[in-house]
């Protein structure tokens, strides 16, 4: 899959139903926990990085995919603009993904190909990691990851 074929692909899927990973079980009632938010930037954001990484790499060798940098990455990475990630040493797709993380940057897109349908799982910035259309046997994989590292997959409400 080429760049640009990834790009329109990754368009429609961004409009398909929506999970995020989050770090607690539940939703806070009041939306407005920033000092909570704040706290978490520092002690917590290395290991939420960590976990990230763990779930991307398990999904990148379990399924076929492609892996992608938004424009905005490949502007600081112009090596890698426009070029297929999957097949890069881990440890500089794990540094991009650790930036995101860390530094609330985006975006890394890995676009998942299984049971003839395609997903993306989306690392926008900081704590947004973000899957698209995943169904059956693919959404009982990546719940069984993110429930392995400690983390909650929870059903979007919000549409994009």
């Amino acid at each position: 899959m080429n760049y640009k074929e990834a790009v329109k692909l990754i368009e429609k899927l961004v409009e398909k139903k929506c999970y995020y990973v989050d770090f607690v079980p539940f939703t806070f009632p009041d939306r407005n926990y920033a000092e909570l938010d704040d706290y978490l930037e520092t002690p917590y954001k290395e290991t939420y990085a960590k976990k990230i990484i763990f779930i991307a790499f398990a999904l990148m060798y379990y399924y076929d995919c492609h892996v992608y940098l938004d424009e905005e990455m490949s502007e600081s990475f112009s090596n890698f603009k426009k070029k297929d990630l999957r097949n890069i040493c881990l440890d500089i797709l794990d540094a991009f993904i650790h930036k995101l993380v860390v530094e609330n940057r985006s975006g890394l897109n890995i676009i998942t190909h299984a049971d003839n349908t395609h997903s993306l799982m989306r690392i926008e910035d900081g704590y947004q990691t973000l899957f698209f259309n995943i169904n059956g046997e693919c959404l009982n994989i990546i719940k069984q990851l993110v429930d392995h590292q400690g983390l909650f997959l929870k059903k979007s409400n919000i549409s994009r």
